[in-house]
């Protein structure tokens, strides 16, 4: 394999011929036990602990809401929600000790926010700001939107109230190593905790905490704003004197911002020690970037992280090494949806909307193999290589460890059908002389020194824009499974009813029903469970998509025997069904279809910020979307689950040869409940 091309016609693997690859020495050795730590994370974070505590039983408190049909407030709801919302929270930190502000990255846009940035003093001492009624600190997030060398994290919040203005994130969490949830957790628990986002709020009512929809948050910050400053003494809590260098960096004055002494570019050690590994060389790249960000603030340098285990171990060795991850508003929202190809997307937009286009600036995008190949990574790359042309320099680091589905690891083995098969793909663009593939270590070290190297002199205006695929090959990770014990899954209600429904739906048939799926998170462990354990799985073979489009529009084609089943989550498959409920309801007969839609579960507060969902909002549009293809009810059944009640219903469907049956599988905070009518007074 060649690496990328050099000005003087050599290419990066050319200085290596005379390096050998040394064996890993036992110190490179813990560090890949701290790399399956930091990818264990990932999984914990699915797995979690268990929801949070209520205070007062039976009441649930705040849990997200799975809402089926669109439910906007009125301007005058709106007005009563956040009136009611603005007058409980006044009281609440008149009644709080002590208070401490997280200012998260989306509260960078409120005028109250910056103006409670403003009054808050930062000329006091540590221990004059531990014991100040009122603390101001920016959220991990916001701070990994600018450079910065030295780690930030959140101070112990003690008995303080915590009040976080943003949007809370989890996966976003998981990638930032940040201490947040756990914090969330902790004040949920002594009802403790306010969360302000866009539209929504949570807040203690009460003796427990409880969500709020329908809210204007820039109201609702502008009266904690007035009620901190009721208190007392508002501190900054990032150190003495830090707040005018924060606020320059955070709000992109990159004119009043001193200039740094340049960075050296990455050296190429002569002799391979063994020492380092892989996320070692990534860490120390994000560090140059950092620092060379630093010595040219007025250049765009933007990073971007697309979701996937490596990118996300990746992330945790330049987090723990102190530096920034150095992304925008864009690639925060990517990390929060835990995205899926979206940082392609904004590779595309960076290199064809002229105003980008047009504009130096050095942009360095992380993504794993599932993710690359879900929206066209490399095909895109050489598209954009070819046929455009741009001012920035860009580079597209795609982890090749030719598997997806980091879903795996939910149930201890690695499914066949998530292997990607596409070596010989990445061997035969390797040619290219923008293209290096990296096959070891050694290989990934001599690349990120030729980036540098052309970065200095891109930022110092020697070198043109142009684009890079750099291949990482080599690394890779094996983690334990986050649930060790399956029995409770294979008891679970939910499998009894997969069970009898999947059994009645295969009977007579005499070819293998199909069950189609693609992202698999809600549901791969029912799913893994039932065809490798349960005897009703002999009738059946799973099919995974390649995409959940690609998955979504199989189950609408002919079957062997006419049936198929699909098994989709609530936020993915459900946007490309259209196509083929057009097709299942096309014809006089000939086609059954039977669908379920699964939801994910609440393990902690964080939940109520679920990847892929809005603030405390978890939509499920399956039943509402399918219902307009839909114009008898002979022609469909649309049910949600709450139970083994059910199942009597899907049969009576399937004996009737219903053509399309869709089954909405409610998380369990979403069974067996009653909606009170509780009132409140916004006066």
């Amino acid at each position: 394999m060649a690496g990328l091309a050099e000005p003087d016609g050599t290419n990066t693997f050319d200085k290596l011929k005379n390096v050998t690859l040394q064996p890993l020495t036992t110190g490179a050795k813990a560090k890949w036990d701290q790399a399956e730590k930091y990818a264990k994370g990932y999984y914990d974070a699915e797995g979690g602990q268990g929801p949070p505590e209520v205070h007062v039983a039976p009441y649930e408190g705040a849990k997200p809401i799975v809402l089926k049909k669109r439910k906007i407030a009125t301007e005058a709801e709106a007005d009563k929600a956040t009136r009611f919302v603005c007058k409980t929270l006044q009281q609440v930190i008149k009644d709080s000790k002590q208070v401490q502000v997280v200012l998260g990255y989306d509260a960078s846009h409120s005028q109250a926010c910056k103006d409670l940035i403003r009054i808050a003093e930062d000329n006091l001492s540590e221990d004059a700001c531990k014991g100040a009624p009122v603390q101001v600190n920016m959220g991990n997030d916001w701070v990994h939107t600018f450079s910065h060398l030295q780690r930030t994290e959140l101070p112990d919040l003690g008995d303080r109230l915590m009040v976080y203005i943003g949007t809370p994130a989890k996966y976003l969490g998981l990638c930032l190593h940040s201490n947040l949830p756990a914090k969330l957790d902790a004040a949920y628990r002594k009802a403790q905790l306010v969360i302000v986002c866009k539209g929504a709020c949570m807040l203690p009512i009460g003796p427990q905490e409880q969500n709020v929809l329908g809210i204007d948050e820039e109201r609702v910050a502008a009266a904690i704003l007035e009620s901190v400053g009721a208190k007392g003494k508002v501190v900054w809590g990032h150190g003495k004197g830090s707040k005018q260098d924060l606020m320059v960096r955070a709000f992109a004055r990159g004119g009043k911002i001193k200039a740094a002494e340049p960075p050296k570019a990455l050296k190429l050690s002569a002799e391979h020690t063994g020492n380092n590994i892989g996320f070692d060389h990534l860490a120390s790249y994000a560090k140059y970037l950092n620092e060379l960000k630093l010595a040219n603030p007025t250049l765009p340098m933007v990073n971007y992280y697309d979701t996937g285990l490596l990118v996300s171990v990746m992330m945790g060795f330049i987090v723990d090494s102190g530096v920034s991850l150095m992304t925008d508003g864009d690639g925060l929202r990517m990390l929060s949806d835990a995205s899926i190809g979206h940082m392609i997307s904004k590779l595309n937009q960076l290199v064809t909307v002229s105003h980008y286009a047009s504009t130096r600036g050095i942009y360095n995008c992380f993504v794993g193999d599932g993710a690359c190949r879900l929206n066209g990574g490399v095909e895109l790359a050489c598209h954009l290589m070819e046929g455009k042309q741009h001012a920035s320099m860009v580079n597209l680091v795609v982890f090749n460890n030719h598997k997806w589905a980091i879903e795996d690891n939910l149930v201890a083995e690695a499914e066949q059908e998530h292997v990607l098969y596409n070596k010989t793909f990445y061997d035969l663009i390797a040619s290219h002389p923008n293209v290096a593939v990296c096959e070891n270590e050694l290989q990934l070290q001599a690349t990120l020194v030729s980036l540098s190297e052309k970065s200095i002199k891109y930022a110092a205006g020697l070198e043109p824009g142009g684009m890079n695929l750099i291949v990482v090959r080599g690394l890779d990770i094996k983690v334990p499974p986050v649930l060790g014990d399956l029995e409770p899954i294979r008891k679970s209600p939910e499998m009894a009813f997969m069970r009898d429904v999947l059994g009645k739906f295969a009977a007579g048939c005499e070819q293998k029903v199909p069950i189609y799926g693609c992202s698999a998170f809600e549901y791969i462990q029912f799913l893994h469970i039932f065809m490798g354990d349960m005897p009703e799985a002999r009738k059946y073979e799973y099919i995974c998509g390649r995409t959940d489009i690609q998955a979504a529009h199989m189950c609408g084609f002919e079957q062997p025997d006419g049936k198929c089943v699909l098994f989709i989550n609530d936020v993915y498959g459900i946007n490309s069904l259209g196509e083929s409920l057009r097709s299942i309801l096309s014809g006089f007969g000939g086609k059954q279809v039977l669908v379920m839609v699964w939801h994910p579960s609440i393990s902690s507060v964080i939940d109520n910020f679920h990847l892929h969902r809005p603030p405390m909002v978890w939509p499920s549009m399956g039943i509402e979307l399918a219902s307009y293809f839909v114009r008898s009810e002979k022609d469909a059944l649309f049910v949600e689950w709450e139970g083994q009640r059910t199942a009597g219903k899907v049969a009576e469907a399937i004996n009737a040869k219903t053509p399309l049956i869709m089954v909405s599988m409610m998380p369990e905070h979403e069974r067996d409940y009653v909606a009170l009518d509780i009132r409140a007074s916004s006066h």
